[in-house]
């Protein structure tokens, strides 16, 4: 990792929910897309999460930015501190099948 990334954040429930979201994905014959948005959804966060997805709502206090994205067939919400270069992830919603 260079300095120039982010450090993805998320909490601790949060992988449990993506393992059912995979365990979904699996029984639905989309496993292999859910990986890939998985995989490129992290790489964006990482290098360029102001760019990837579209500005919620601004935090002044917080100097968070919220913002959402989409990889199909996963949707994303998370929150950016530039100042510390960390992304907060929030939520990650399995997309019914044939939408985004």
């Amino acid at each position: 990792m260079t300095d120039e990334q982010h450090v993805v954040v998320q909490p601790s429930g949060l992988l449990d929910e993506l393992r059912r979201l995979a365990e979904q994905a699996r029984a639905e014959g989309r496993f292999r897309a859910f990986v890939i948005a998985l995989k490129w959804i992290y790489e964006q966060l990482q290098r360029t999460p102001h760019k990837f997805g579209e500005s919620r709502e601004w935090y002044a206090g917080a100097e968070l930015q919220a913002r959402c994205g989409f990889a199909r067939p996963l949707y994303v919400g998370y929150g950016v501190h530039e100042p510390g270069r960390r992304v907060f992830l929030r939520r990650f919603v399995l997309l019914p099948a044939g939408q985004i």
